[in-house]
């Protein structure tokens, strides 16, 4: 044995070595979990919506580990609460990204701590699918690449309750915690209106703090105003304080009423939810006919023993959307997952969704129906149910442009 054939066959042992050795890095990273952080607000006024957005993701993660996970990997949800506080949802998310290594996100719950969430993940560069948070500053000046949402944003609400509202009023008061959403909501409201009904007027606006408990000032001063109509942007415990309070005044009987509504709301109130109250709603499970949404409800009842919300809807769609963009993806970074998202035709819970190019705005729809009970449901829903498409009230891209440069 001569010392070149010592070297060559060393060579080539070493090369082989290096080969097995890469291939069995590559196969050890393969089979690591693609992991998912979500920060959300389990402390606070928003904790039934970040439960319930929290157990559809996990839902849609088990039935993805399940059938095999992604391309041979499985996904591991690690979640952070930011407890309604945008400062906190920053430090929580970059320590998800930095120190535990996630691939992905998504959530969050408040619009204030998604604004956080998406200026973190577009400092990182990392997918993130919103499922609660609609503020359109998110579609406007905040908008990135990596930016992904299946929520009807605060514009696109807006409108779709001037087209409910507004042929048929022309006096409307208004009611709404005073910050920024329900600030947003009345100007988006009001612009629409002036299309919808130029004669209608916006005569009387309310702004109680939000939590606050006694709404009897509010209520007084609207029935003095006399409209048509109250246009309210009241949600969660607000929502029920205003409704059980203004009943006593008999001002479902004096007035008609239009509000925000959330399907945790009607579940709290139960039969103190009054008829014939106009409600708009994201994504409730009831408004949608179908066998996958039939097969959700089931699948969720089973594994947490109650009816799910829109959260949920919006949280298990948001899941199993990157999902099918990691899937689709030609490789595992942000760049290439956006990519295939945006060219997914995704087949959801409320039927097939895409998305557009100028703002990563998914086309969901709305819901408006009035308040009564729902055959099928424990407590009050809507009847008359009017599904609202998004290509109706959605912001044109040029209209998202001219936002998006002031």
């Amino acid at each position: 044995m001569n010392r070149f054939s010592v070297s060559r066959r060393g060579v080539i042992a070493a090369a082989c070595s290096a080969v097995l050795g890469l291939s069995a890095t590559q196969a050890q990273a393969e089979e690591k979990p693609i992991k998912i952080g979500l920060t959300t607000d389990l402390t606070g006024i928003a904790a039934t919506y970040a439960k319930a957005q929290v157990d559809a993701v996990q839902l849609a993660i088990d039935e993805i580990n399940a059938a095999g996970g992604i391309k041979g990997r499985k996904l591991e949800l690690l979640v952070r609460d930011s407890a309604l506080k945008p400062e906190l949802g920053s430090s929580l998310t970059r320590d998800l990204i930095v120190r535990e290594k996630v691939d992905y996100l998504i959530g969050p719950d408040a619009s204030s701590v998604g604004v956080a969430v998406t200026n973190v993940a577009k400092q990182y560069k990392k997918v993130v699918v919103m499922t609660i948070p609609n503020t359109p500053r998110l579609v406007g000046e905040l908008f990135h690449p990596y930016f992904f949402t299946i929520v009807p944003s605060g514009t696109m609400l807006a409108r779709a309750m001037a087209e409910g509202i507004g042929k048929d009023n022309q006096k409307i008061a208004f009611i709404g915690g005073d910050y920024e959403a329900s600030h947003q909501a009345i100007k988006y409201f009001g612009d629409w209106l002036a299309k919808v009904n130029p004669n209608a007027k916006i005569i009387n606006q309310q702004w109680p703090k939000l939590g606050e408990p006694d709404f009897t000032p509010y209520i007084t001063q609207l029935l003095s105003a006399q409209p048509d109509i109250v246009f309210s942007y009241l949600w969660g415990a607000d929502l029920i304080a205003f409704i059980k309070q203004a009943k006593p005044y008999g001002f479902f009987e004096k007035t008609k009423f239009a509000t925000l509504l959330f399907l945790d709301d009607l579940v709290a109130l139960g039969d103190d939810m009054p008829d014939g109250i106009l409600g708009q709603m994201y994504a409730p499970p009831f408004g949608t006919k179908s066998p996958k949404m039939d097969a959700f409800i089931k699948k969720y009842q089973d594994k947490y023993g109650k009816y799910p919300s829109d959260w949920a809807v919006m949280g298990y769609d948001g899941m199993m959307i990157l999902a099918e963009g990691i899937k689709t993806a030609e490789d595992w970074d942000s760049d290439s997952v956006s990519e295939a998202i945006l060219k997914l035709k995704y087949d959801g819970l409320q039927g097939p969704l895409t998305f557009r190019d100028v703002d990563h705005q998914g086309d969901v729809p709305s819901f408006l129906g009035t308040t009564g009970k729902v055959e099928g449901l424990p407590f009050k829903g809507l009847v008359n149910i009017q599904r609202i498409e998004a290509a109706t009230v959605m912001p044109t891209p040029e209209e998202i442009l001219a936002d998006r440069n002031k």
